[in-house]
């Protein structure tokens, strides 16, 4: 009712001043108006506090991320496994250590304690490893000899994971930013894909001696090519974005375009490449291990390729399949639960799933 007796008022004084032009220098219009700012306006005093309290929470890429990760219930029983799973990794072999190899006159020689096949029971959780000619494991506890070797299974998949995503990352941001490496890379690429892997790894391990560091060279040294051809494309595909072209116009250095323009719009599609590296290192390790290019048993060396190795090179799983099991037990969920982390980390770092 107010603002509009005010505006009444304000619509009368200007039509009497287009009437009379002449009362224009004899009223004024701001005294007119400041009359009724006190009838619109009213003063309810000023915080500093209350000036910078901000309305909405600011924005934080990696809070949100992780907050949509533990929306999903399924990433927790991931974690939960994954947690179990290292537990035992880590304290197994001392909740029931029975030795696998003892000190003999000219090194190391198997223990065998049992002459029968003696599956899961309360003191052997699962079971007695006996299957025919095994001659490092044959009679020893399955319980100790699985979680020993998923120690190093895992130290090995971890280091081999770290080290083919480091190293792709960098090669897949070179090549995909300067144009002179792509043609030398495609045909390294090429020509590395033209050789059988397998023969390639006898090749060399006839030439090295087995030990965890030449393992990883072995796994490591083309192991990141599938990881940078992947990066590569992908900048390939945003290079020319209207945004880097800009910020090149600005001056900002190589270094700064591949970190700060490209790289970080690649996290989602990055994680989804790298959620399988450690179970794809263990697998390989397995590979290796069943051709005897792995680690050396008689050096109390054990992996869970080993194990699954002697395993299946003996009939004896089909009578007694918990020897099967029992290894098949720690590969496949670890597997599955790097896998599935990995989808739903790549989801959760989308800035598009952020809105």
């Amino acid at each position: 009712m107010k603002k509009l007796k005010r505006k009444v008022e304000e619509d009368r004084l200007f039509q009497t001043i287009d009437d009379d032009p002449r009362l224009a220098d004899t009223v004024s219009i701001d005294d007119t108006i400041e009359t009724n700012v006190e009838d619109l306006f009213k003063v309810v005093g000023t915080s500093d506090e209350k000036i910078e309290k901000l309305d909405s929470t600011p924005y934080s890429y990696w809070s949100l991320t992780f907050k949509y990760l533990f929306k999903n219930p399924l990433v927790i029983v991931c974690l939960v496994v994954l947690a179990v799973l290292i537990f035992f990794t880590i304290f197994g072999p001392l909740m029931r250590n029975y030795p696998i190899l003892e000190k003999s006159g000219s090194g190391y020689a198997a223990i065998n304690r049992w002459k029968e096949v003696i599956g899961p029971n309360a003191e052997h959780w699962f079971g007695v490893f006996y299957p025919s000619g095994s001659a490092v494991f044959e009679g020893t506890d399955l319980w100790y000899i699985v979680w020993k070797g998923s120690q190093l299974s895992l130290i090995l998949g971890t280091v081999v994971a770290l080290i083919d995503t480091v190293v792709g990352i960098i090669m897949g941001s070179l090549w995909g930013y300067f144009r002179w490496l792509d043609p030398i890379l495609i045909e390294f690429r090429n020509f590395v894909n033209n050789i059988p892997t397998l023969l390639l790894d006898i090749l060399l391990m006839q030439i090295l001696k087995p030990s965890f560091w030449v393992l990883v060279f072995l796994l490591t040294a083309l192991g990141w090519i599938g990881l940078a051809g992947f990066i590569r494309n992908q900048i390939i595909i945003i290079r020319n974005r209207e945004y880097n072209i800009a910020s090149q116009t600005l001056g900002s250095s190589s270094v700064t375009m591949i970190t700060h323009n490209l790289l970080p719009y690649l996290v989602s599609v990055i994680i989804t490449v790298v959620s399988t590296a450690i179970p794809e290192a263990i697998s390989a390790e397995v590979g290796l291990a069943y051709f005897n290019l792995s680690f050396n048993a008689s050096n109390n060396e054990i992996t869970l390729g080993q194990v699954l190795t002697q395993v299946s090179r003996s009939l004896s799983w089909m009578e007694h399949p918990y020897l099967l099991i029992a290894p098949m037990m720690v590969m496949a969920p670890l597997t599955i639960t790097f896998f599935y982390l990995g989808l739903a980390l790549a989801d959760a770092t989308d800035p598009k799933s952020h809105r």
